[in-house]
């Protein structure tokens, strides 16, 4: 019998996550506060944390809980969690240094042949059960896929304990829960997912990343073809993802698509810098006259440094300042929670008063379209 590297890994992260395991554990939170909301008033709260190497599924879920629990205790109606929410696992990963340098060189493009036939070796002896250690581990053909195939073992088994944690979350405080976002498998692909969850603990949809990093690209990750929109008792919602706030069609059609709120989660491997990070959420929003809710991962893990603020963005004339700011970390590392208070009624009356929002010239929009796009 031959099993690929994914596989190994697949079955490793199916025991740690076990699911059985994960609800023995969620079982002992307890919440009966009943939290009123204001008539025409929502709050939203948005995560800015750190990423952190856990040692075992009940660490991580403290981690998402103390959140969620903040985040209702405010009064939230919504909290949004960061991309790659589920980085803390690689610490529950075998091999994590091994894995962490081949990814390291893998990005970098330098040449893996010798260390991976090394891994490959060392993987063999790796003993997950008596089993594991008669089977031979099949290799890739071609150009080396190890990082994509490790990526793609270890994602179905953390987007399930993933998402099952969140639905727990959702429905035990009464909260829609945006989960950040994982690594979904369809199809032999891999996708940057994420997904939002009702205050009963169902899921009402997966959106998958529309424009992906060159970070992304040397990943193998395969791209999204539609951008969905989720009907809520607190308003109409888009879910893109990082990237996707760079590019003003994406926020046109979210708002074409009758969204007034805006959920983006960000991860961006950069240092940080105020007037880069101007080019996605704040200048969307002053566009399109949405709210924009943006939550962020920050820290180091496998050679990647991310960073960012956490903020709540409006268009300007609904700001105190007049700066389009509703609330936005003071420090762009560390963890935080961001809460702020939308009205999506005085949004819509805005819209119809905004000076600079929604002039069209379909003629020439409609000549340059394909000239431009396609």
């Amino acid at each position: 019998m031959e099993v690929g590297i994914g596989s190994f890994f697949e079955a490793f992260l199916k025991i740690k996550l076990n699911i059985k395991k994960i609800d023995k554990y969620l079982n002992k939170i307890t919440y009966d506060k009943k939290i009123g909301r204001k008539s025409g008033i929502l709050s939203v709260a948005c995560v800015q944390r750190s990423v952190k190497k856990v040692k075992s599924v009940e660490e991580y879920i403290d981690i998402l809980h103390r959140f969620v629990r903040e985040a209702r205790e405010a009064g939230c109606d919504i909290i949004v969690f960061p991309e790659y929410n589920f980085l803390d696992f690689y610490g529950i990963i075998p091999f994590s240094d091994k894995i962490s340098s081949l990814f390291i060189k893998n990005i970098s493009n330098e040449n893996l042949k010798f260390e991976i036939e090394d891994f490959k070796k060392e993987l063999y002896f790796f003993e997950l059960d008596e089993k594991a250690k008669k089977r031979e581990l099949s290799s890739s053909k071609g150009e080396d896929k190890t990082i994509f195939n490790i990526l793609y073992g270890v994602a179905y088994p953390i987007q399930r304990a993933l998402e099952h944690i969140m639905c727990f979350l959702a429905a035990r405080y009464d909260i829609y829960i945006y989960t950040g976002t994982y690594l979904l498998r369809e199809e032999g692909k891999l996708y940057n997912c994420g997904s939002l969850i009702s205050r009963d603990g169902e899921i009402l949809g997966r959106q998958k990343k529309l424009h992906l990093t060159d970070f992304e690209e040397v990943l193998n990750l395969s791209r999204g073809d539609k951008l969905y929109c989720y009907d809520t008792d607190i308003g109409r919602i888009a879910c893109p993802i990082c990237m996707d706030a760079t590019y003003f069609e994406t926020f046109k059609i979210a708002r074409n698509l009758g969204c007034d709120i805006v959920v983006l989660p960000i991860a961006n491997n950069e240092e940080y810098n105020f007037y880069r990070s101007l080019r996605g959420i704040w200048s969307r929003v002053q566009e399109s006259h949405v709210y924009g809710v943006k939550s962020t991962l920050n820290g180091n893990i496998l050679g990647v440094k991310f960073t960012g603020k956490a903020g709540i963005f409006a268009p300007a004339s609904l700001t105190e300042k007049g700066d389009g700011i509703v609330n936005l970390s003071k420090n762009y590392e560390g963890d935080s929670l961001v809460i702020g208070s939308l009205d999506v009624e005085r949004l819509k009356a805005e819209r119809v008063e905004a000076e600079y929002y929604g002039d069209k010239n379909e003629n020439f929009e409609r000549d340059y379209y394909l000239k431009t796009y396609l």
